[in-house]
């Protein structure tokens, strides 16, 4: 009966199914722990009057820089992403992560969303080192991995509603995406800073490799689907992402028409993606369904 199914008694939020290991959300606060921790616990470098600074050895072998490769330092590549050079450059890095990670990290599970962390903090670094070739200029930061943790926020849930302080007007999650990616386009070209902002599009880049190898043509929304002539959405969707059946409305109202295959569908994807992945409309049949079953 569809009744007696334990998802069926009531919302259970975004909670993971029980699958044993580390549970996806324990994984994310785990990776906002090492960063702070690393943030707390490394030597910072001492400025002085004139200019002139002293940068503890330690830090020198975390972060990330041609020198230090050169000696052999290869770990950089992946340390410098726990590095950060001052509390407000953590602090808001990790709170991206959480907005961003939060929304898809259930979905995609522990494994797939380390990934995309690591390839994307890993391209970011990578094309930051092919344009800085040779240059004693040291990187840190895990930025590049929150840019690609947004873009995959962005493709998966591209019509979730943000609020943005210097913006404050809501703004859906894909139009974020490119005004962001705009502006580090632009930055990066035009603007002089200490921001690395070709860090950031790596991170827009591994992400989105990594997405489409992991997950094909299924995802909510494609930002480069206009290359192929295609729309971005409706044909992307990826598997706990699924949009709604045609015979249910968009705004979540009542269904018209629904059969025994298409809700089993959607509790499949509930079991093995959590509550988390259900669309307004998924809802929506479950609450017909619910209450066609509950009659008899």
């Amino acid at each position: 009966m569809l009744s007696d199914r334990d998802y069926m008694r009531g919302p259970q939020g975004d909670r993971p199914q029980k699958t044993g290991g580390i549970q996806p959300m324990q994984m994310l606060f785990g990776l906002i722990i090492i960063n702070t921790v690393a943030f707390f616990l490394v030597p910072q470098p001492t400025f002085y009057p004139g200019g002139r600074q002293v940068i503890p050895e330690v830090y020198q072998m975390l972060v990330l820089s041609w020198p230090g490769l050169q000696q052999g330092y290869w770990w950089q590549v992946v340390s410098s992403m726990f590095m950060h050079g001052s509390f407000f450059h953590l602090f808001f890095n990790m709170w991206g992560l959480y907005i961003f990670g939060q929304l898809i990290v259930n979905s995609m599970g522990t494994l797939r969303f380390l990934l995309l962390y690591f390839i994307s903090g890993i391209t970011g670094n990578l094309i930051w080192l092919a344009f800085n070739h040779g240059s004693p200029s040291y990187l840190l930061g895990a930025s590049g991995a929150l840019f690609g943790v947004m873009l995959a926020a962005a493709m998966f849930r591209p019509n979730v509603m943000f609020m943005m302080l210097f913006f404050p007007m809501p703004i859906r999650a894909k139009t974020l995406v490119v005004i962001y990616a705009i502006i580090e386009i632009i930055s990066e070209w035009k603007v002089q800073d200490n921001i690395a902002h070709l860090v950031h599009l790596g991170g827009f880049v591994g992400a989105y490799i990594y997405l489409k190898i992991a997950y094909g043509n299924k995802m909510e929304w494609d930002p480069l689907a206009f290359l192929r002539g295609g729309k971005g959405k409706d044909s992307m969707r990826a598997p706990g992402f699924a949009p709604p059946p045609r015979d249910v409305p968009a705004n979540g109202g009542k269904t018209t028409d629904i059969s025994q295959q298409q809700v089993d569908e959607i509790l499949d994807k509930l079991s093995r993606h959590g509550a988390n992945s259900l669309s307004d409309a998924d809802r929506a049949v479950l609450n017909e369904a619910r209450k066609r079953y509950g009659k008899h």
